[in-house]
């Protein structure tokens, strides 16, 4: 089969489309033929080894095949499997085993999840990272009445996230490059911010949540943004900014304004519901570029360099 392989670490000279064995499922496994896969913004934390800890899992991790959000169709079945069959269509967060950017993909049986027919396959390739991720910040937490601010409002997670906040009835803000504005318009966002010209941790306006997808200013300033019993929600950015995260977990515990690192589960748990919302017209992806993995490579670099809109999905 063809994968796209990463060696060392680079900013995407590194990745080269390779011939790899086609895997074999193992006990409680099911292989199944790629037909998408959603692109990370964890992945290219991995070619280029940037922030740090995206360099520390690497190494932990193992592997030279990334691509976590699969969908794709059963094509062989492990011992010990019966809970899904040959052709069918399915959907998995493969994150620590990955190996969806190659023509097939091996992952337990466990993680898989059944796609409805009325969900196609580059929708349903861009949910299962970024879906979880909006999903997980914006359930019990955005409503009528509150003022939420997504910062990197304009990729894979941040319209999902401004969509969630919206339909709850939440007043919108947005954050990111101005060639993003109107992915976050057309999503909800009701003020749409260019982090490369205006400082939203300047701004005069207070919050009910602040959605950080990737930290660019510091966690003490941000805060300062938050109403009386305002949360802010960290996802990723350089390691400072996550150390920093960690330790106001501690110290925001005494005051009314908080702050935390966002811990998303990784698993099926949400997909279903994720696909639902999909189906029924309360949530769209927005997928800014669909691309083939001949193409992945310089895909994947556009995606880094943050000229990519919405979702990156790749298709073998």
């Amino acid at each position: 089969m063809r994968a796209l392989v990463c060696t060392g670490y680079g900013n995407g000279e590194n990745l080269t489309l390779a011939s790899r064995p086609t895997p074999e499922p193992g006990a409680g496994e099911v292989r199944v033929r790629v037909l998408a896969c959603g692109a990370n913004a964890s992945d290219w934390e991995f070619v280029t080894g940037t922030p740090l800890y995206g360099r520390i899992s690497r190494w932990f991790l193992r592997k030279d095949v990334f691509g976590s959000d699969v969908l794709g169709e059963v094509a062989a079945l492990g011992p010990g499997c019966g809970r899904l069959r040959l052709g069918q269509r399915v959907l998995a967060d493969t994150f620590g085993t990955f190996g969806g950017y190659a023509e097939h993909c091996v992952a337990k049986e466990a993680l898989w999840v059944p796609v409805p027919d009325g969900v196609s396959d580059v929708f349903a390739a861009a949910l299962p990272q970024s879906g979880t991720i909006a999903l997980s910040a914006m359930k019990g937490r955005a409503g009528p009445g509150k003022r939420v601010l997504v910062n990197g409002g304009g990729g894979g997670s941040g319209p999902l996230a401004i969509q969630l906040a919206a339909a709850a009835g939440a007043e919108v803000w947005a954050v990111d490059t101005a060639a993003k504005a109107d992915v976050m318009h057309e999503a909800g966002a009701v003020r749409v911010l260019d982090f490369e010209r205006e400082d939203f941790a300047a701004l005069e306006e207070r919050f009910d949540l602040i959605l950080d997808l990737y930290g660019t200013r510091p966690i003490a300033r941000v805060r300062r943004r938050l109403n009386p019993g305002g949360e802010y929600l960290f996802v990723g950015g350089p390691m400072g900014r996550v150390l920093a995260a960690a330790a106001a977990m501690l110290w925001t515990r005494f005051t009314t304004r908080r702050a935390s690192l966002l811990m998303v589960p990784q698993g099926p748990d949400a997909l279903a519901e994720l696909m639902e919302m999909v189906l029924d017209g309360r949530l769209r992806p927005v997928v800014g570029e669909v691309t083939s993995l001949d193409c992945a490579r310089q895909a994947l670099i556009d995606m880094g360099a943050r000229r990519i809109a919405g979702k990156l999905v790749i298709v073998p």
